[in-house]
């Protein structure tokens, strides 16, 4: 019961962080009519929002992952 507990943790840590992430990426999306439409600034913040993104990818791997190992009556 305790590695339930554990994984279920460990599933809505990862779920919040991700959701953070996912509201990260969304502001920074809706600020980039705050940045020049070109030159290195705007470079930058796309790439952040890219990199951002990669992890958020990694995050819902990891959510699918974790999911997949809760006992079947604790799955959501």
């Amino acid at each position: 019961m305790e590695l339930m507990a554990s994984a279920l943790d460990s599933w809505v840590k990862e779920y919040n962080e991700a959701v953070k992430l996912g509201d990260d990426i969304t502001a920074m999306m809706s600020g980039r009519n705050s940045v020049p439409s070109s030159g290195p600034e705007t470079q930058r913040h796309t790439s952040a929002i890219r990199r951002k993104i990669t992890i958020l990818g990694t995050r819902l791997d990891s959510l699918q992952s974790l999911l997949s190992k809760l006992p079947a009556k604790q799955a959501m």
